[in-house]
């Protein structure tokens, strides 16, 4: 039997004219459907190889402009720009700026890189928890439910 893939490797198969096929999703479109690339090959490895060339050029490995001593906002929005927003579909982008617009950045924007501990996460996740819902206080309470902490 024949190992899964993971999440992000593609897909191999072989065809009914013998050949073999690789696909993988290079992003999403407006409507939030899938756009795909393919590759054919006569053998199995030289198909995976030929998929994981493909992978490689669509997305090449960037060089993180990373420096210890940035803003925590600074580095959010490079993460979010250069591995999230080309891989998820519109509406979890959506929810992810709303994340970071709403709640992390405001309360964890300014700190550096190389100075946010530990504790400054669980200061964060509390603040959401008693005090994080800044409209309709008197409705619903103060805090966050656990659906809107979790993904921040």
């Amino acid at each position: 039997m024949e190992r899964k893939r993971k999440s992000g490797e593609g897909t191999v198969r072989l065809r009914k004219d013998g050949r073999w096929e690789g696909r993988i999703v290079i992003g999403y479109d407006d409507k939030g459907l899938p756009k795909t690339k393919n590759v054919l090959a006569k053998t199995k490895s030289e198909c995976v190889e030929k998929l994981n060339t493909l992978k490689n050029s669509v997305s090449p490995v960037t060089v993180a402009k990373v420096r210890v001593d940035m803003p925590f906002c600074e580095w959010m929005t490079f993460w979010y720009e250069t591995c999230c927003k080309p891989a998820v579909r519109p509406n979890t982008r959506t929810g992810y700026e709303n994340n970071i617009r709403l709640y992390i950045r405001p309360r964890l924007g300014g700190i550096p890189l190389n100075k946010l501990t530990a504790n400054d996460l669980q200061q964060f996740i509390n603040w959401m928890r008693q005090d994080g819902r800044s409209e309709y206080r008197e409705s619903r309470g103060d805090g966050l439910s656990a659906n809107t902490i979790r993904p921040c």
